[in-house]
């Protein structure tokens, strides 16, 4: 069930879109939207395939059959059975019936390639020995040849005889299995040899870490066909009149040759948390970038698709499309010479590493981390999409979703404080006539289940943050004596980004109402007042601030701070004074501040620093005294007397002593 939204003018889809990656502000709605497959493929793909410009629809099942491996390189078709090889503990299996069961282990850390021997076995090629070992159907292990490399990557048979593919080095050999004997058929230039393939007239291989595909005609006789702009070709397929090959840039399968047994499987410990702004999750592969090309016999050589799951593992051909198994994300996407690209599945292992075909498409797909088969088109599933976690800045308040698509369509949510989502999240709850039905939270998760032949093109869910209210940080307020005013300087904060408006009043300390001094908001942040009509003592400053400019003023919130006190002080102290004998005595007075200093000159000699009598100078009030000393025993003297409080301000008192 769902509502359709009917066609979105170009514009509009451009604004949801860019709405998409920003987060929400409290003053209005925003967006989140799938409004193609870039967008779909951040979730997660439960049986359902995703078109590039016709959205999400329903896929074939799969059935999963798990391996008890680390993961499944290879693979090799002998009628009903599919034989397995697989690492980090090099072992054989057979898939037939619907089941897999283990044949043999070998003593290696991967079994890197599979052959059928023709006689209900396989001949398999190990990583770490260069040994090649036919494994026979009750499980007997016989080694067939030890040849001059490291690791056997591939098996072909061409007219009767063995070759194998080999790196580094980058050598093939030609296997005698009768007398087990081998030797140097050809050297091919590149490090590795990761495909070998009978193509009728000749040998055919794909190579690393330089990706070129190359005929091999004969002993030694070797002929570049294509050179690909990547570090690999790590698989190949002939249809037609052509050639196609996975090429993969950037992580190469050679690497695979370092691996050792471990005790854990990879995959096995939870993935690592993703980040939370705006929309999370899978954004297709992490690593390398892989694509299909096409070798026609003419020699034109061009890309058919870029993959927008990253690295590809495998590949099979049906009819003008190319299915390929992506070595990232779990997936399998399909091409053609347009360009492009169909998403299927999304398997909850990380990789796929092997896949085949039949004359609809996949049949079988095969992973890694950890191992599984899974049987495309049986077992029963609920196709759904699962969004990724969408995150806000704050509590967000949930509105609608509304889709474009058809058939029958189930939305659910659920909503929470943690990426990833875990038990303290809500339960996922359908929508009501399209309205999310999930708590306020920080995070939200869409899940659209899907009917039979129904399909989902485009989606948007609206939020709004739970407005929060502003803050100032900091006041300061510092007089400025030289012009008379006091500086007000503040900062603020809003969580949400929204215009903020102040409202700036002040008051005599220990009084209770505040002076205003604007008749609107004001909108910056600093002010100088004018202390004329402020009568001297100690004043404070409350900032108060709003974002109702942004919200309105229904929806604002506001918030509001003092300053610390500060003096207004642009009276002088008093002075008084007398002589008594050589001593000069007397008091100094402020209304608002403390004395600090007194000085005493006497006709015009260096000043002398009168001493407190109390010992500090520390209140508004203080009495003072100075010994003048025996230059004022004789004659008429003139005494300048200055005293200074701690606002700056100074008084003055001249006396005419003697006679």
């Amino acid at each position: 069930m769902f509502r359709t939204l009917g066609r979105w003018a170009p514009a509009a889809v451009l604004t949801l879109s860019l709405c998409a990656a920003l987060p929400a502000r409290a003053s209005q709605p925003a967006v989140w939207t799938w409004a193609d497959d870039n967008d779909f493929r951040r979730g997660d793909l439960d049986g359902l395939a995703l078109h590039p410009t016709l959205g999400l629809s329903v896929a074939p099942p799969l059935q999963r059959i798990e391996v008890d491996a680390d993961f499944i390189h290879c693979k090799a078709r002998d009628g009903a059975r599919l034989w397995l090889g697989t690492g980090l503990h090099g072992k054989v299996f057979v898939l037939e019936g619907g089941k897999v069961r283990e044949v043999a282990k070998v003593e290696a850390p991967m079994v890197a390639s599979l052959l059928p021997d023709g006689a209900g076995g396989v001949y398999a090629g190990l990583v770490g020995s260069g040994q090649i070992v036919q494994v026979a159907a009750d499980g007997k292990v016989t080694q067939i040849a030890k040849v001059d490399a490291n690791h056997v990557w591939s098996l072909a048979k061409r007219g009767g005889s063995l070759f194998a593919g080999t790196g580094p080095g980058g050598k093939v050999f030609a296997v005698d299995t009768g007398t087990k004997a081998s030797k140097l058929y050809a050297e091919i230039g590149a490090d590795h040899v990761l495909v070998l393939a009978d193509g009728g007239d000749a040998l055919y291989a794909g190579t690393a870490d330089q990706a070129l595909l190359l005929r091999i005609e004969g002993e030694k006789q070797v002929r570049a066909l294509a050179s690909f702009p990547g570090a690999e070709v790590r698989a190949l397929a002939r249809s037609g009149k052509a050639w196609y090959a996975a090429v993969n840039g950037g992580q190469t399968a050679a690497p695979l040759a370092n691996l050792k047994p471990t005790a854990e499987r990879p995959g096995t410990s939870p993935p690592a948390k993703t980040p939370a702004a705006g929309k999370t999750g899978k954004e297709g592969a992490a690593k390398g970038k892989g694509a299909i090309w096409k070798r026609s016999d003419d020699g034109i050589v061009a890309r058919m698709y870029v993959s927008p799951e990253g690295m590809l593992s495998d590949l099979g051909v049906v009819g003008n499309k190319v299915v390929a198994g992506a070595a990232r994300g779990g997936r399998v996407v399909v091409g053609d010479d347009f360009g492009d690209v169909q998403s299927l599945f999304d398997v909850k292992e990380e990789e796929i590493l092997g896949i085949e075909v039949g004359p609809t498409g996949a049949q079988t797909l095969l992973t890694g981390k950890s191992a599984a088969v899974y049987l495309v088109g049986q077992g029963d599933s609920v196709p759904a999409y699962t969004t990724e976690v969408l995150g806000e800045t704050g509590i967000a308040q949930w509105g609608r979703i509304d889709l474009v698509g058809e058939g029958d369509l189930t939305i659910e949510t659920r909503s929470g404080f943690s990426d990833p989502p875990t038990d303290t999240w809500s339960p996922w709850t359908a929508t009501r006539s399209g309205q999310i039905a999930s708590p306020p939270a920080n995070y939200l998760q869409v899940r659209v289940k899907f009917g039979s032949g129904a399909r989902l093109v485009e989606m948007r869910a609206t939020r709004q943050v739970v407005n929060r209210a502003p803050m100032v940080t900091k006041i300061d307020a510092v007089p400025n004596k030289q012009k008379g005013t006091v500086a007000v300087s503040w900062a603020a904060d809003d969580p949400d980004g929204d215009a903020l408006g102040f409202v700036v009043t002040y008051r005599p300390r220990g009084s209770k109402p505040w002076i205003k001094l604007h008749d609107r908001f004001y909108d910056k942040k600093s002010m100088e007042l004018s202390p004329s009509d402020m009568p001297d003592g100690w004043y404070e400053v409350r900032i108060e601030v709003s974002d109702a400019p942004a919200n309105g003023p229904r929806d604002g919130r506001a918030t509001a701070r003092l300053s610390k006190a500060f003096l207004v002080d642009r009276g002088k102290p008093e002075l008084q004074a007398e002589l008594k004998g050589r001593v000069l005595s007397g008091s100094a007075r402020d209304a608002v501040s403390r004395i600090v200093k007194v000085e005493v000159s006497l006709d015009g000699e260096p000043t002398l620093l009168a001493s407190a009598k109390d010992g500090v100078f520390d209140g508004m009030q203080e009495a003072w005294d100075v010994d003048l000393g025996a230059a004022v025993d004789k004659g008429v003297h003139v005494i300048l007397i200055t005293t200074w409080d701690d606002a700056g301000n100074s008084g003055t008192l001249r006396l005419n002593v003697g006679n």
